[in-house]
């Protein structure tokens, strides 16, 4: 996981850019002008592009536009809904996915949550989204928390023991779906994909203002080379597993 961690960070467009600027500024400062400003213009070229939202579009489309919407047939023949926490930020977005499902079963659903911030020991982001749940009238009996994983490999490990073979919907955001099923169906899991908290644009044309960099898109290309690299390295991996 720390090779993987490695890998993202230092492909991430911000990174990339980071890095590109760094090096200019220092070819720069030891008089090596030409390659400094090939470095300089390569960075300012990244950033614009990664920064602009049909490029950003372009990264997450592939992610986001599989699955289709959990309709109330759907909600009918499945007994659990498993959210995957993602921080702060997608949580409220996730939750309130979940609590559209719950609904169309007419609540005769089980809601587990999944996940904990690795960083933060004391993390009580379960324990919020448990009480965002009751709050909006889901039972505490039908809530259960699973806060010991803390990235998708333990997500599925730890939530596969307890919804075992059956199917379930399985909420996360759009754009780390993907990865999220490979690593539940590698196990013999029935997750049922249901997207939420989208971040790529549905337009039919962009306009001029699209074309002006933009701090959200840079952030969301990084969450799509995020994923794109995290769902090519687990692939490789299992495959290299079977083959071996």
């Amino acid at each position: 996981m720390i090779i993987l961690k490695a890998i993202q960070s230092f492909l991430m467009p911000s990174a990339l850019v980071f890095l590109l600027a760094i090096a200019g500024l220092l070819l720069l400062s030891k008089k090596k002008q030409r390659a400094g400003k090939v470095f300089v213009f390569l960075a300012v070229f990244f950033y614009y592009l990664f920064s602009i939202t049909p490029v950003s579009d372009f990264l997450l489309m592939s992610l986001e536009e599989k699955y289709r919407t959990i309709s109330v047939e759907d909600a009918e023949q499945v007994e659990k809904v498993v959210l995957l926490l993602g921080g702060r930020e997608s949580d409220v977005l996730r939750g309130s996915e979940v609590l559209r499902i719950w609904h169309l079963s007419e609540g005769d659903m089980k809601v587990i949550i999944s996940g904990t911030d690795p960083l933060v020991e004391t993390s009580h982001e379960a324990l919020a989204v448990r009480n965002f749940f009751i709050n909006r009238g889901v039972d505490a009996e039908d809530i259960i928390i699973e806060g010991d994983s803390r990235n998708t490999r333990e997500n599925v490990i730890n939530v596969q023991n307890i919804v075992e073979k059956k199917p379930f919907f399985l909420v996360t955001s759009a754009f780390h779906m993907e990865r999220a099923l490979v690593e539940f169906e590698r196990l013999g899991a029935n997750p049922i994909p249901a997207p939420t908290d989208f971040k790529r644009r549905r337009v039919l044309s962009y306009h001029f203002f699209d074309f002006i960099p933009n701090a959200q898109n840079l952030r969301n290309a990084d969450l799509a080379v995020h994923e794109h690299v995290g769902t090519v390295y687990y692939r490789l991996i299992y495959l290299f597993k079977v083959n071996h």
